[in-house]
């Protein structure tokens, strides 16, 4: 949890109280969260989402994580590239956007990967417990993803 935005969790009760949330938003279709799962054994890897949908201007932000274990292995940009096609094709998006540490090289590279591209550095944006961070943003418009999708 070291580049999320929150504290990490301390009791089983967070991680309850962050799925009943997670259950309340995904029912006002508020956002949709998806687990990521390994094909080969069904466990759980992390997880991906599309939040702060913004119906009238056709955005929404997209967030991830996975296990230390099954970093580096393609899994994020399987199943974002998924979860994109859907966002891009179901929910009618026009853009997409991504904000995440800087220092968090592996989720640019995800991003990158995925098209998106470093629109910004806001200094100081996010205090997490006693720790202030830098946001970069990154964007994704759905012309740009069908230009880059094969066939």
């Amino acid at each position: 949890m070291r580049y999320w935005s929150s504290t990490p969790w301390a009791s089983l009760e967070v991680s309850r109280q962050f799925i009943e949330r997670d259950k309340m938003a995904m029912s006002a279709g508020k956002h949709l969260r998806l687990a990521i799962v390994a094909k080969s054994t069904g466990s759980l890897l992390g997880t991906c989402t599309l939040f702060e949908h913004v119906v009238q201007c056709r955005r929404a932000e997209v967030g991830f994580g996975l296990t230390p274990t099954a970093w580096g292995q393609g899994y994020v940009f399987e199943a974002v590239s998924k979860l994109l096609h859907f966002g891009f094709t179901e929910m009618n998006l026009n853009r997409v956007e991504a904000d995440i540490d800087p220092r968090n090289g592996a989720s640019a590279k995800s991003l990158a990967r995925l098209g998106f591209m470093k629109e910004g550095h806001l200094r100081e944006r996010w205090i997490v417990g006693n720790e202030t961070s830098d946001s970069a943003l990154y964007g994704l418009l759905h012309r740009d993803w069908i230009a880059s999708s094969p066939g």
